[in-house]
């Protein structure tokens, strides 16, 4: 697989996980209960961050594939 082709993957699954993110969030935001802020905190906050490093990652792949960096 290149990665040409793994990176429009990539950034489809960095886009699901800050959905997810987001979805969590909201929930956070109208109903504030103590289980669901510490999803947010312990599920929440790592998916965004995972799916920030998919970004980054797939950003320099695709501008070493063009040989831009």
């Amino acid at each position: 697989m290149t990665s040409a082709s793994q990176s429009p993957r990539i950034l489809r699954i960095a886009m699901i996980l800050v959905l997810v993110f987001n979805l969590m969030a909201l929930v956070v935001l109208i109903h504030e209960n103590p289980i669901a802020f510490t999803l947010f905190m312990f599920v929440g906050q790592p998916l965004f961050t995972i799916a920030l490093i998919l970004l980054i990652g797939a950003v320099l792949a695709e501008l070493r594939s063009r040989q831009i960096i």
